[in-house]
């Protein structure tokens, strides 16, 4: 009995290994951005408007948006400024975007996602909001762990 019992035991802990191994290589994200609530044409301006962001502020133009960035603490993302993190998003390679209801008329929020390691991996989740006219209001980005499923 105590050999069934070592061999359970050896195959639950290998299983457990493989597994494990499985769950940490990354999926390289879609080729076709996925997109929820919005058109191929939304999508494309918004980025576009975070691009400019981003070359208005490496010029060293005002730009009147909050700008949030965090991240566990632990993580060295949570050492960068929120500022560098937005410089260093290559706004292009974000493969998901979701229009977010919400029951203020006045602001269009989105909700972006960045896996600059791939599918599987810590990811980048960005909210974007824009105001009545169309401009950036506030930009959160926070670095979170990959879904465990």
């Amino acid at each position: 009995m105590r050999i069934w019992h070592i061999a359970l035991i050896i195959g639950l802990a290998g299983q457990s290994a493989i597994g494990g191994a499985q769950a940490r290589q990354a999926a390289p994200a879609p080729s076709t951005r996925q997109l929820t609530g919005l058109s191929p044409q939304d999508a494309v301006s918004l980025i576009a408007k975070l691009e400019e962001a981003q070359r208005n502020l490496e010029a060293g133009k005002f730009e009147s948006f909050e700008l949030l960035a965090g991240s566990i603490a632990s993580y060295d993302e949570a050492k960068v400024s929120p500022l560098d993190v937005f410089l260093k998003v290559p706004f292009k390679s974000v493969w998901s975007v979701e229009r977010v209801r919400s029951d203020n008329e006045l602001w269009q929020p989105y909700r972006l996602a960045y896996a600059p390691d791939g599918l599987g991996k810590r990811y980048w989740e960005i909210e974007v909001v824009l105001g009545i006219d169309g401009d950036i209001q506030r930009v959160s980005m926070t670095n979170k762990p990959p879904a465990p499923f």
